[in-house]
Parts: structure tokens; sequence; C-alpha cells
């Protein structure tokens, strides 16, 4: 569309977002007062060391106490200094080590109207979120233009829908692996529309990643009918109360959706690129180009599938190594739902390479060389 091509709006529309942003960053700076909750912000902080305690395996870990004398930023005490008591260990696992500056969130106690206690309930984090979504805005603006801040359009849209459909899982349990089928086909379109626009490329590439996703949903059903259940160990989800399979097959859905529009619409656009330059072009080059581009593009999507399951699982992974969980437990008993995870997605973007071509070939059909 020839308004997204309007260099002085797009000027016009980013310095409105500079402004915006940085009145909702110095707005989060200053709304103390609009929480009940009691926030202080720390003004001196005395570390004193304690004792070592022994983990486990011969693991020994140093245990700290803090003393935090903050000022309280809201509320009927607003400006009383208050004196708090911390204890952490130094590997922060379990709790937290706390520096001037910090704001956090308090419960007080008091005795004849007086704070005699104070405990930590947790950070004040909402100014890093806003500067963090501030700045993503900015930056994907910065580089992509309109079709940048578009995409953030689609991610906020997305985000509303993927509430609505958890809440009707929820709330009318509705089957959470249909809600996601059907969810994936929204999110394709809302996202690949916006960005791309309205043609031919942006068709195909919807329809292979509904195809794609449609026959990696089929092939994790098959798997586990056949295996039983076997082999995933499904006691990673313990604190789940609905059923494990359909969560599984729902995040095995939505988390390669991502990458498996991302193939489909660069496979998509390649193509109608290839074609827009040279109208003579046969379909067999055609389709020699879309594998060689899929190649290229196939490693570093399925590595990002990989890397994006695994990482999930740090934190944890680290416990089990310190805990000398070897390898091969560590494969078969604790992450082996990230790697089915992992493998099926990978499926999933390596067949969405075949059927985005074909797909593309079809709709462009007409016009072209078949030698």
């Amino acid at each position: 569309m020839k308004i997204f091509e309007n260099n002085k709006l797009f000027k016009y529309i980013y310095g409105i977002l500079i402004v915006l942003g940085l009145a909702l960053i110095v707005f989060t700076y200053n709304n103390h007062n609009l929480y009940k909750e009691t926030i202080v912000k720390i003004i001196k902080v005395d570390d004193k060391y304690l004792s070592t305690e022994d983990v486990t395996f011969g693991y020994k870990e140093d245990i700290y106490e803090q003393v935090i004398k903050a000022r309280i930023l809201n509320g009927e005490d607003k400006n009383k200094i208050v004196s708090i008591t911390n204890e952490y260990h130094k590997g922060e696992a379990y709790d937290q080590r706390f520096v001037v500056g910090d704001e956090l969130f308090v419960t007080t106690y008091k005795k004849d109207k007086k704070i005699s206690s104070v405990s930590i309930n947790g950070y004040k984090r909402d100014k890093y979120v806003v500067i963090l979504i501030v700045s993503f805005v900015l930056i994907i603006g910065l580089v992509g233009k309109f079709k940048g801040l578009l995409s953030v359009v689609s991610v906020f849209i997305n985000i509303v829908i993927f509430y609505l459909l958890i809440h009707l899982n929820a709330i009318k349990d509705i089957n959470l692996v249909l809600l996601s089928f059907i969810g994936s086909i929204i999110f394709s379109v809302i996202c690949l529309t916006l960005v791309s626009g309205v043609n031919k490329k942006t068709f195909s590439a919807i329809i292979s990643s509904v195809i794609s996703i449609f026959l990696i949903t089929f092939i994790s059903l098959i798997v586990i009918k056949i295996t039983q259940y076997s082999g995933i160990r499904f006691e990673q989800m313990e604190l789940l109360t609905r059923p494990y399979e359909g969560i599984f097959i729902s995040e095995i859905i939505l988390g390669g959706l991502g990458a498996i529009m991302d193939v489909s619409i660069s496979i998509s656009s390649s193509l109608n690129e290839l074609m827009e330059k040279n109208k003579k072009i046969s379909v067999k080059k055609l389709t020699k180009s879309g594998f060689n581009i899929g190649q290229d593009i196939m490693g570093t999507m399925v590595n990002v599938l990989f890397f994006t399951y695994v990482c999930m699982g740090i934190a944890n992974l680290t416990i089990y190594f310190r805990n000398g969980i070897t390898i091969a437990n560590l494969l078969s008993e604790y992450i082996s739902l990230e790697m089915t995870r992992a493998l099926t997605g990978a499926i999933g973007i390596v067949l969405t390479i075949p059927i985005s071509i074909f797909i593309t070939l079809l709709l462009y059909k007409r016009g072209l060389n078949n030698d």
C-alpha cells in the first residue's frame, strides 16, 4: 500500500511514538501512589557473612545477611525510613541480594501505630518492563519502518487472541488442541497479512503454514497413540491438573508456528521475487531455487527452535548437573519433553519447504513456463 511508503508520515508517527514512550517511562518511575501495596526504595545496604552451608554432593554455599535501610514511597507512611533484614545465599537460587536503588514491594507490621517490622514481597519491575517494551517498539520501527510497526501491532493482537483462547479452554473447557489449531490459523492470517499485505505470496504463506501445522499436529497425535505415551516423560508436567497430551501438543503447535511462518513467507517471497525479475522462468528452475533457498534457511531455523525449547530448561539443567545426573538419564528422564517438542517442530519446518514451494507454484501456475 502506498500509504506505507510515505516517509514523512512514518517520521511523524515515529516521533509521536518516541514522545509517548518517554512519557510512559517517566510515568512508571513516578507511579508509586497508584499501588495499594507499600513500596520502598533502598537507600543503604550493609552485608554481613553468616555461615557456609553444605548443600549436596560436597557443594558448599555461603550465606549472608543484609541490613537494609529504605524509604517508603507511598501510602500513609510515605517518606518514613524503615529497617529490613534480608538473608540470602551466594548463589541466589531461592533468595535474592538487594542493592541501593532497588524498589521493593513490602508488607509493614505495626505495633501501637508504629512500624515494628517489614517483610519483602518482591521487586517493583514495571519500569524495567516498560523500558524493554518501548525500546522494542522503537528499535523495530527504526529498522523495519512501517512493516516493523505493523509486526508490533500483530504481536499485541495475537497476545489478546492467545489470552481469549486460554480463557475459552479454562472457562468453557473447549478442547485445547482444537483451540490451538484454530488460533494458529488466526495468528498466521493476522501476522502475515499485516506484515506482507494482501497478495498472492501472503496467501501462499498462510496456506503453507496451516498445512504444516496440521501435519505436525497429526504426526504428534499418531506418535503418542502408537507409543502409548512411553518415551515421553509427562511427569515433568506433574503440576498440571489437565490432560498432559493436550497441553503438550498445543505447545508444539504454537511453539513451532513462528518458525513455520518465517520459512513459508521466505519461500513464497523469494519465488515471487524470482518471477517478478524473470517472467519466463520455468517451473523446474523455480522449484530448484525454492529448495536451495529452503536448504539455506532450514538449518538455522531448526537450531532456533532447538535452542528455544532446550534453553527453557537451563535453570533445571544446572541443578540436575550439580546433583550428578548423567547425560543419558538427562535425555531420557528430564528433558524428553523439550527434545520431543524441538524434533517435532523441526519436522514441521522441513515439511514447510516443499509445501510452500508447491503452494506458491500452484497459485502462480498461470503464465509460468513449464519447461
